[in-house]
């Protein structure tokens, strides 16, 4: 489809949801509740399959045209939204529907949160307020957009002078995928699969460092700029909204509640992970003294390669061995096996759908011989597309309606005639990571209600699945079902699964605690009122207080954090879904393929969407309320 074509047919049906809203406004007041709330939910089903694609186009569509026309409907559609959370119409209308004594949990729900995000949107302020909402909410989005193009199309290159002599310690496989040039240099992307490569097995400090500063500054200067009116903007709405600040405001619907319990999480956490780490850094600085005798510190572009080279010594194990046996097609189809057979559905290629890429596949997934759901592959990197692994949904799925769609979007090497795109277990752990937010927004799609379908969870929670599917890709009966050595067949040896798995937990103390200084700079951004905030000053400060690390100067980390615009405050995200994830792991360790608890977890969680409070979901699975003490014994271990 083209953008003239594809930008009229979402534009034609804003227009039919605004039609939905007259229609809804024009309700008797004698209209049985459960008709309301249907109506309700329905308002904006004729954009169900559009707006999920207009924002996967934005972000992956090879097409210029039709990336540059799917920011325009970006802004349109977050105009319409805004327009309806302002409604007071619409609100009046919905809160004057009062349950009847048959209404369901589930059209109570709809109601409560129906008023509960009214609420939250400023629909009860005056008139001028709710108008600069408005104008805010707008703006909000077009900042959010350059913030995203800047980290997107701001990909840099670097030049290795020495060609392949300057890239010793990368595999062969790599230098030839990397040929040099008529001049004898080398071009790198500082693309993820780029990136993995140079700062872990590079012998070359010198390329290592300038890559760095290469792949840390590439939307700088630009989102050094557009980031402070990001926090400006965000603290500007919070603050109409009658909140302290952005953190308040975008926790107060999640588990976490308020700004203040996020940052105690993140004290827990980092009192648990302080120790491991710092010996963990002193075991990096000691082996770069093999190196550098008189080195006294151990820098971020460092960390990686060093980390190999202790994991090397310790386990026995270098993470380039494995990679003979993954191969990206072995893996792809290891992971669709591995779930079609945990779940009992099957994966069937569609060669007829609509793709906006050739290297794009679509999958049906068929459940007693009924598709029930589609999803489509966009796995290889390519220009002025997203450069990190996500999962976009598509379409919401209903009960006798629209069957739920969704894109996985990932940055893997891609398959030639001559090279098989092997792959870092830490990308086949990727794979099964995205993997378990399609699944989950899959088999959530099965709503009575639109608003509860797939991955509509509370945001704290919509990692719990995929962290908890990485663990599949650990085991080694999992594994040896597509692991086989590109060249020989052979599978991926046992002690060789547990090589890996003892060389991966090591450094995790400090994994955490890094990831812990994130979550804390999106915190400490919006917990505060920005103005007159240096941001790289106070990046500075909190990474000097929280890590071994120091700071690298003239690099800015901040510039292309991309999760400073879509999860703002909430980068605690990952970390409070891995204390639960863990808890909930604890169910499938005697027998990971049983299908049976696979089953009762699909049905308990999964197959829920936002039909409970999370909470609710863990503890009819688990039988209890989630607990600390797995992810503990894991930190420890």
């Amino acid at each position: 489809m083209d953008a003239t074509t594809f930008a009229a047919s979402v534009r034609s049906a804003i227009q039919r949801s605004r039609d939905n809203v007259e229609e809804f406004l024009a309700l008797d007041s004698s209209s049985p509740f459960g008709e309301v709330v249907e109506r309700f939910d329905g308002l904006l089903q004729p954009l169900n399959g559009l707006s999920g694609r207009v924002h996967l186009y934005t972000h992956a569509h090879p097409d210029g045209a039709m990336r540059e026309v799917c920011e325009e409907l970006e802004q349109e559609l977050a105009s319409l939204y805004t327009e309806l959370s302002l409604h007071r119409g619409l609100y009046d209308r919905l809160s004057s529907s009062e349950p009847t004594d048959a209404a369901g949990p589930e059209e109570r729900r709809v109601l409560e949160h129906g008023l509960r995000d009214f609420r939250r949107s400023g629909v009860d302020r005056d008139d001028a307020t709710r108008e600069r909402i408005k104008d805010l909410q707008e703006e909000l989005v077009r900042i959010g957009q350059e913030f995203d193009r800047n980290i997107i199309a701001g990909g840099r290159t670097y030049v290795v002078a020495d060609g392949h002599a300057g890239l010793a310690g990368l595999p062969a496989d790599y230098l030839a995928s990397h040929p040099e040039r008529e001049d004898g240099t080398v071009e790198l992307s500082t693309d993820p699969a780029d990136r993995m490569a140079v700062l872990n097995f590079c012998d070359s400090a010198k390329v290592r460092r300038e890559f760095f500063l290469e792949m840390t500054n590439r939307a700088v200067p630009e989102n050094l700029e557009v980031l402070p009116r990001l926090l400006e903007k965000r603290h500007e709405l919070a603050r109409l909204l009658g909140f302290e600040n952005w953190a308040d405001y975008i926790t107060e619907d999640k588990m976490v509640t308020s700004g203040r319990e996020a940052a105690d999480f993140l004290d827990r956490v980092v009192e648990l992970a302080h120790p491991r780490a710092m010996a963990e850094y002193e075991e990096l600085l000691e082996r770069k003294r093999a190196d550098d005798a008189g080195a006294s510190v151990v820098f971020d572009w460092e960390r990686p390669y060093y980390t190999e080279k202790v994991k090397s010594a310790k386990h026995g194990f270098d993470a380039q061995q494995a990679r003979p046996y993954f191969p990206y097609e072995r893996v792809r189809d290891g992971v669709l096996a591995t779930s079609a057979a945990l779940y009992g559905v099957e994966f069937r290629r569609n060669r007829d759908a609509e793709l906006w890429h050739p290297s794009v596949e679509c999958h049906d997934v068929v459940d007693k011989g009924e598709v029930i759901a589609r999803f489509y592959l966009d796995m290889h990197p390519r220009d002025n597309k997203f450069k990190h692994a996500a999962m976009f949904h598509v379409a919401e799925g209903t009960a006798g309606g629209a069957i739920a769609e969704a894109c996985l979007v990932c940055n893997f090497p891609e398959p030639t005639d001559t090279d098989p795109a092997l792959l870092l277990h830490d990308q086949v752990t990727t794979f099964f990571h995205e993997f378990g937010h399609l699944l989950h927004h899959l088999f959530g799609g099965g709503q009575r209600f639109a608003c509860f379908s797939g991955i509509s969870t509370e945001r704290d929670f919509v990692e719990v699945p995929s962290q908890m599917y990485e663990e599949w890709a650990w085991n080694p009966q999992v594994l040896a079902t597509f692991a086989r050595h590109h060249e020989t067949e052979e599978p991926i040896p046992e002690d060789m699964v547990a090589r890996m798995r003892a060389a991966d937990e090591y450094g995790k103390g400090l994994h955490v605690l890094t990831q812990m200084f994130y979550a804390r700079l999106s915190l400490s951004y919006y917990d505060r009122d920005p103005e007159g905030l240096d941001l790289t000053a106070e990046m500075v400060r909190l990474r000097e207080g929280m890590l071994p690390m120091p700071h690298e100067e003239g690099s800015y980390f901040n510039a292309a954090f991309g999760h400073l615009h879509g999860y703002s405050a909430m980068y605690y995200t990952y970390m409070w879904s891995l204390v639960i994830a863990k808890d909930m792991f604890t169910r499938f360790e005697s027998d990971m393929m049983d299908s049976r608890t696979a089953n009762e977890y699909r049905s308990a969680v999964l197959a829920r969407g936002g039909s409970k409070d999370a909470k609710d979901l863990v503890s009819d699975f688990l039988g209890r309320e989630y607990g600390f003490e797995a992810f503990e014994r894991w930190l420890k271990s």
